[in-house]
């Protein structure tokens, strides 16, 4: 078996398919498809009964890096295809439902310093995904049809626990 074969890049590379010729469609594609995968790694990780906390946090700061990227998007360019978006949103990610619920249940398995330390990697995730949203479509809706920034606000002024 070699490198290839391993990753399945055959079958990978070929899921990024652009359905507009915006050269930043692909970008946009490939930080959500890799979102999508990191997701799927918290999952495995937040369902394991000894959670590895660094982990955890070292994932949500580099799903950061993909705003980061994001970022360098400018608002022509997300317009030149978000029609083609239609009503898709992230909102609709069931991974990034999985990830949020998975978190709200951590008390019981981490000390009161691990929460905090989860808690502040998810919310700067949660802000930059915000700031970035902000840049790009200002106060437009957003493509699921919430209020865009303002929904996008409110979720990162949500605690995830009552109380810790």
């Amino acid at each position: 078996m070699d490198y290839q074969q391993y990753l399945k890049l055959d079958k990978l590379l070929i899921l990024q398919e652009q359905l507009t010729e915006e050269s930043s469609e692909l970008m946009f594609i490939v930080a959500h498809q890799s979102s999508e995968l990191w997701f799927k790694v918290l999952i495995d990780e937040l369902n394991k009964d000894s959670i590895q906390t660094k982990r955890i946090v070292k994932i949500f700061e580099h799903l950061n890096t993909l705003w980061d990227i994001i970022a360098t998007m400018s608002s022509k360019q997300y317009d030149g295809f978000r029609e083609t978006l239609g009503t898709a949103s992230g909102q609709q990610s069931t991974q990034h439902i999985e990830v949020k619920k998975l978190l709200t249940q951590l008390q019981d398995k981490c000390n009161e310093e691990e929460l905090y330390d989860i808690e502040n990697a998810f919310k700067k995730w949660q802000f930059s995904h915000m700031k970035t949203v902000e840049r790009i479509i200002g106060n437009k809706k957003g493509t699921g049809g919430t209020s865009g920034v303002k929904y996008l606000k409110r979720a990162v002024d949500e605690p995830l626990w009552d109380s810790v």
